[in-house]
């Protein structure tokens, strides 16, 4: 299947822990690029460069073990005291549509996306269409209206995003649609969490420190098992 277009992923990883993660999900995104950015961590009081000299050499030697064998993605490392402006950075850099957080997992047959209203919604229909795309997936569009609000809004909305995901090409029957009035909409996303393979999120306001993971995915990804795709917010 061919993609309406070029997909890039950032998959951050903390390259200074004691085990190499597994990344299965790499092997699992299709015939996506990905930017595999190392970063690790160096203490506030410590000199990056001082740090590299000492790790660098296992640093590149356990991202190299993570890229062996795979195909289209690039690999970069980083020893930074800011994780979050570095994520933000390379991200930029490299041009990339969405960022991956959270845990990761052997399958992605169902993905969930939370809509809120039109926040940054062409990009976040065109992420998921290419991963369906990409894949054999099957994707739910969850809606959260205010309580006694007029659910037409949010059923137009659904509607319509929809829509433009079959317009990608990918078979209506893969796309259903979930639309919630009241409530604790947060608290229903980490719910529905336990029956979704990936939850794929439009990130906030686009300041430096909160542009990716802002208030309310930092919440989702901190209390949801699954991992999560934040999808950016890119003028």
């Amino acid at each position: 299947m061919v993609l309406s277009r070029d997909l890039t992923i950032l998959v951050p990883v903390d390259i200074s822990a004691s085990e190499t993660p597994s990344l299965s999900i790499l092997d699992l995104l299709g015939p996506i690029d990905v930017v595999l950015l190392g970063y690790f961590p160096v203490p506030s009081q410590a000199e990056p460069a001082l740090i590299k000299d000492e790790y660098g050499a296992e640093s590149t030697r356990r991202l190299a073990d993570i890229v062996a064998g795979r195909q289209r993605v690039t690999d970069v490392l980083v020893f930074t005291h800011d994780r979050t402006a570095t994520i933000d950075r390379i991200a930029d850099e490299y041009d990339c549509d969405a960022v991956l957080a959270g845990g990761d997992t052997t399958a992605i047959g169902r993905i969930l996306v939370p809509l809120r209203g039109d926040v940054n919604l062409e990009r976040i229909v065109s992420v998921v269409a290419d991963l369906l795309l990409a894949s054999e997936a099957t994707v739910t569009l969850f809606h959260a209206i205010p309580e006694d609000t007029d659910p037409s809004q949010g059923e137009f909305l659904l509607r319509g995003a929809s829509d433009r995901i079959a317009d990608f090409g990918v078979e209506t029957d893969r796309i259903h649609r979930r639309l919630s009035e009241g409530g604790d909409h947060v608290a229903e996303i980490i719910a529905l969490g336990s029956e979704f393979d990936l939850v794929i999120l439009g990130e906030t306001e686009p300041s430096l420190r909160e542009r990716i993971i802002g208030d309310v995915p930092s919440r989702i990804i901190e209390d949801i098992e699954i991992p999560a795709l934040i999808v950016r917010d890119v003028a």
